[in-house]
């Protein structure tokens, strides 16, 4: 292999925890569940090295709520997790999303419902996680393709996470993670590494009673600072129940309204600011069948197109929001579509729909667990 001393074999679990070490990880929570558990593995292998607090807990309840103490009590803090632990972390989860704490958290598919199928793949849980939690909340959904996605886009979901205050959930599968890649090493050295930790409130010295407004209702975007707990003047109560601005519990109608306004204002702040990046082009500018996938199959679609010559590729790995104007403009230069994706009902293609109106031509699906073979594709687009 030609310059093979600037490559690296990487598997898209271990991209993923790379990603959160760059991105200044000091706190992870697990408890083992295939296919994630070797995040878990490569954090506890390195955790003397990049001082991280590496914690296997007794069940997902107690990583999920580890966490978001971690991250509440000031440090960059992930969990991760397959579909069936992601089940539990649920109700902590929301609790996240009240109390507006910022939050990383990997889900690792594989097929379900139940136990299932553990040590195959699936992208059964995308309406999972859009969803998960009573009630609504503002999150952020990012699906990796490839190991230097997975470790980008782990880097930008502790920003993401920060900047807005609220849950950035990473959804991989058993393909992804657990497949090993080719990677040119400057594929994880270029790009922007820049910290941002969001609004942080300062200390206010000598002002011992100053009234701290944690959940100010008034902010236009919906991002009000938050303080590390212990800063001199930012006292706040950190409240599962509804709250008021200083986050003590509140029942009444104006404060529920103005509070759940306030944390989904985030959403159109996230489009506003364009944090999201858009569906990506792969082959021929023009063409007359477009593949649309979303995470692990970006791999066999490019690979399929290679026998195509008169196909491209649109594949999403920024889920959740989206900004609908630009993602339909984007949608609006196919010709003709084919989704392809791992689950029984076509879950993208049904969200593409009901976001942006968009309905792909034909869908191509596949649900025993196994990834897709480049020969599956190609057969379908010539069949």
């Amino acid at each position: 292999m030609k310059n093979e001393k600037n490559k690296i074999l990487i598997s898209g679990n271990e991209a993923i925890a790379l990603g959160a070490i760059k991105a200044g990880l000091k706190f992870y929570a697990a408890y083992p569940m295939t296919p994630a558990s070797s995040i878990l593995h490569f954090l506890a292998g390195h955790e003397h090295e990049y001082k991280i607090l590496v914690k296997q807990t007794e069940d997902e309840l107690a990583a999920m709520n580890m966490t978001i103490g971690a991250s509440l009590a000031g440090v960059r803090a992930m969990c991760a997790t397959a579909g069936g632990g992601f089940a539990l972390m649920v109700e902590g989860l929301g609790f996240g999303g009240m109390i507006e704490t910022p939050l990383v958290v990997g889900v690792v598919s594989r097929p379900g419902p139940a136990t299932s199928m553990p040590t195959w793949s699936a992208q059964g849980d995308l309406r999972f996680v859009m969803h998960a939690a009573p009630d609504e909340f503002p999150r952020i959904i990012l699906a990796p393709g490839d190991a230097a996605e997975a470790y980008h886009l782990t880097f930008r979901a502790f920003n993401l996470a920060d900047k807005y205050q609220l849950p950035v959930i990473i959804l991989s599968d058993k393909n992804l993670a657990e497949s090993y890649f080719t990677v040119e090493q400057k594929e994880f050295s270029e790009g922007n590494f820049a910290i941002d930790r969001g609004r942080i409130a300062q200390a206010l010295t000598g002002q011992p009673n100053s009234t701290y407004l944690r959940y100010d209702p008034s902010i236009p975007d919906g991002v009000s600072p938050r303080a590390i707990p212990g800063t001199p003047g930012r006292l706040f109560l950190a409240n599962s129940d509804e709250h008021d601005e200083v986050g003590y519990s509140e029942e009444d109608s104006a404060s529920r309204s103005a509070q759940m306004d306030k944390r989904m204002r985030k959403i159109a702040t996230i489009i506003k600011n364009q944090s999201l990046g858009l569906p990506k082009w792969y082959g021929p500018a023009k063409a007359n069948l477009t593949l649309i996938c979303w995470g692990s199959n970006k791999g066999v679609a490019l690979a399929a197109i290679s026998q195509l010559p008169d196909c491209n590729v649109l594949h999403f790995s920024e889920l959740y929001p989206l900004d609908v104007p630009r993602v339909q403009a984007e949608l609006g230069k196919i010709k003709r579509s084919l989704c392809v994706e791992g689950n029984y009902s076509g879950q993208f293609a049904d969200y593409l729909y009901e976001r942006t109106g968009y309905q792909v031509n034909e869908r191509l699906l596949k649900y025993d667990g196994r990834p897709f073979w480049v020969e599956e594709i190609v057969a379908k687009v010539k069949a």
